[in-house]
């Protein structure tokens, strides 16, 4: 197991219907995965989607939220964004000063 990849603990089985499983193999075949490793990314979007909504609904006054009866659709926005060399190199800086393992804290930003 690559050292960056978690260990994988928990099991959901799921069902889905013919084409959103023939999606899944679809991007699997492109990407050179497995439908599974391409299930869970495709997954972890969808719980990163429903956290932002939910972000947004608890955003909002309390006066304004919508009713359940209210339509309405999502609107999804995903782009590509290249690194930039700047990046790329404070990336390799702190890869090589060994603080990949910890979150940025305050004095990080304002040393």
């Amino acid at each position: 197991m690559p050292k960056d990849q978690k260990p994988l603990r928990e099991a959901l089985n799921l069902r889905i219907d013919e084409t959103l499983g023939a999606e899944i193999d679809r991007i699997a075949a492109l990407q050179g995965k497995s439908p599974s490793e391409v299930g869970r990314l495709l997954l972890s979007y969808g719980a990163e989607v429903e956290r932002r909504l939910e972000a947004q609904r608890l955003m909002r006054h309390y006066d304004g939220q919508f009713s359940s009866e209210v339509a309405g659709r999502i609107v999804i926005q995903a782009e590509f964004v290249p690194y930039t060399w700047q990046e790329v190199a404070q990336r390799q800086q702190d890869f090589d000063l060994g603080n990949m393992n910890r979150l940025p804290t305050w004095d990080d930003l304002a040393p």
